[in-house]
């Protein structure tokens, strides 16, 4: 039997102080393109800053966006076509999102690059966990399960009451424990901890800082994420220009990825 984190649990739970500094790294294991069976990975990572504000990313995301200003800087007379081609050397991702979680509000606030573009909204947090008896030892924890729907996908996680901060990897949060493990019921996507210690320091800063961000309510950045996906030339075309170009003859507008794209964010 399952049963809903309850309110007392929350108020306990958001009541621990944080005596320090936390950095925990996921490895996030996934398939990005349903046509290919590869899987592939790379290293998240989730600061938290005492009691009061966690921020994740992917570590390929920040390495990026400081080669990308490296490049600008020594090629500041370059067009924006000579750039485009070495910005093709920039490290890898598909989590190209900045989240920041607020503890006191409970507000989660995504920050995505999408094409060229950039754009961040705010929501609560709306998480509705089912919590199990069952236990597993991941890394020397003791976890229990929960379960919950998001953005299309069914989840299970695996969080530790002995480490009690109400925080995850990616938009995960809110269960009385670390979040350790969790993983969609296809196996498409799966964070697991790799690494948990104090560290000191500032907070990292958000990539593309630099350019202009676009403040959207969550129901037109949906409409925005999949036209992304569904019609990624007319979607480039509209973030950057007015003129629509096509693709040897084909209307942008008609113009689909060959590419099975299996974005997280399964709307």
């Amino acid at each position: 039997m399952h049963k809903k984190l309850t309110f007392c649990l929350l108020i306990k739970l958001y009541s621990f102080t944080i005596l320090a500094q936390y950095k925990v790294i996921y490895r996030a294991n996934y398939v990005f393109d349903t046509s290919s069976v590869k899987h592939r990975t790379e290293l998240t990572t989730l600061y938290i800053n005492e009691n009061k504000t966690s921020y994740f990313f992917s570590q390929n995301f920040q390495k990026s966006d400081s080669v990308r200003k490296q490049i600008l800087i020594q090629h500041a007379q370059n067009t924006a076509k000579e750039f485009s081609y070495q910005s093709g050397s920039l490290p890898k991702t598909e989590f190209k999102f900045f989240i920041e979680k607020k503890y006191s509000s409970q507000e989660l606030k995504v920050f995505k690059h999408i094409h060229i573009s950039n754009y961040t909204y705010s929501v609560k947090n709306s998480l509705d966990w089912q919590l199990y008896p069952d236990t597993l030892k991941i890394k020397n924890y003791i976890c229990n399960k929960a379960t919950v729907k998001l953005e299309g996908r069914n989840y299970v996680a695996w969080y530790t009451p002995e480490i009690p901060i109400s925080d995850g990897p990616y938009k995960f949060w809110g269960l009385p424990g670390l979040i350790l493990k969790v993983n969609d019921t296809e196996n498409h996507y799966e964070f697991s901890l790799e690494s948990f210690e104090k560290y000191s320091g500032n907070p990292p800063k958000r990539p593309y800082q630099d350019q202009k961000t676009f403040d959207v309510s969550y129901e037109d950045y949906i409409i925005i994420s999949k036209e992304a996906i569904e019609k990624p030339l007319l979607a480039r075309n509209r973030q950057g220009s007015s003129k629509l170009i096509s693709v040897n003859g084909q209307d942008p507008a008609t113009f689909t990825s060959k590419k099975k794209q299996n974005p997280i964010e399964k709307y």
